[in-house]
């Protein structure tokens, strides 16, 4: 088989910590070009704005970057070139050093250094004259450590393992979605629309782990304070902040959790299907909703064991009135005998 030329997209999406967008810098919904027969997942309610776009040059490859941010919260940096032989061990290796490199040069641009960082490749094949599962069955162990990011190829079993998730619209297409990659064939280069669900993708379970990460520090929040305070206009502050963020991670929540719900036509939607089991997506999902019902349930605690309703309120002010009033009565007796004494 002759050498077999590959587009690669190397993704990476981390929280931005740039200037939200300006006038040059229109927020779009997603809309990725009609094709695969007008796939649709147009009312999303996701946000993308272009940044920019430049050419770099790497150890000699030419590298086309494209920076976006989401929902004014994610910017995904989008590294394309190409490879001349993709199943050469020399192009893995080459592959592997471009990313390594690329990694350091995106968190050397953005400042970014912390640990919420997804990175994910995309591997491109366009106008093969072949069958694409026969290709795939014959290159299986390169493919799949290529699609892992191995040195070397991986065993059998796991080859078949990191190949099994498989989509399709036409039997001269093939979408293979594995976790930290995917490989896209089409001898009519229609990418796009796939390219963009992948980027959905990694999105959702980008969001969901910094979902987890802030309930984790407000449940810790309120932990620390409630060791180190006992006034009740303390408590009656902290379950007024507590529900306002849980609001707020609630509505994160729910926005990030209707992706799937409006993915639209069957190949779009099996494709999207494979996006989510590959990145368990639903296990992310079922973790933060869980600790937004511990949240929900410690809040309602503190709501009612260490404030005051309105009701108890009324019933404190009444009991200190008779205290008073009471206290009244003794002055007055007091003086009384006093007087009739003297």
């Amino acid at each position: 088989m002759p050498p077999i030329e590959a587009r690669l997209l190397y993704l990476a999406f981390f929280p931005h910590t740039l200037p939200a967008p300006g006038k040059g810098h229109t927020l779009r919904g997603v809309q990725p070009p009609l094709t695969k027969q007008a796939p649709y997942f147009l009312d999303l309610d996701i946000e993308f704005a272009d940044l920019d776009q430049r050419e770099i040059d790497v150890d000699g490859q030419s590298i086309r970057i494209r920076r976006q941010m989401i929902d004014e919260q994610i910017v995904v940096v989008e590294c394309a070139y190409t490879l001349a032989d993709l199943l050469s061990p020399a192009s893995n290796t080459h592959k592997q050093s471009l990313h390594v490199k690329l990694l350091n040069r995106i968190r050397a641009e953005s400042g970014y250094t912390g640990a919420f960082l997804e990175e994910y490749t995309i591997v491109c094949i366009a106008g093969a004259d072949f069958s694409p599962d026969d290709f795939v069955q014959a290159n299986r162990l390169t493919l799949a450590a290529l699609l892992r990011n191995l040195p070397g190829p991986l065993s059998e079993a796991d080859a078949d393992h990191a190949l099994s998730s498989r989509a399709r619209y036409t039997e001269r297409d093939l979408a293979i979605v594995d976790w930290e990659g995917a490989l896209l064939i089409d001898d009519e280069a229609d990418f796009q629309s796939d390219i963009e669900l992948l980027k959905i993708g990694n999105y959702e379970l980008l969001r969901y782990r910094l979902l987890d990460r802030a309930i984790e520090r407000n449940l810790e929040t309120v932990r620390r304070e409630l060791e180190s305070k006992r006034r009740l206009s303390f408590f009656s502050n902290l379950v007024r902040t507590s529900l306002q963020q849980r609001l707020e991670l609630l509505l994160d929540f729910d926005k990030t959790a209707q992706t799937l719900l409006l993915i639209g036509d069957w190949y779009t939607a099996q494709l999207y299907r494979l996006i989510v089991d590959e990145f368990y997506i639903d296990e992310w999902k079922a973790n933060v909703q869980s600790k937004l019902d511990h949240l929900e349930s410690i809040t309602d605690t503190i709501h009612a064991n260490f404030t005051l309703s309105w009701d108890q309120t009324l019933d404190l002010v009444q009991l200190v009135g008779w205290l008073i009033l009471l206290v009244g009565y003794f002055v007055l007796f007091y003086f009384d005998v006093i007087q009739a004494v003297k």
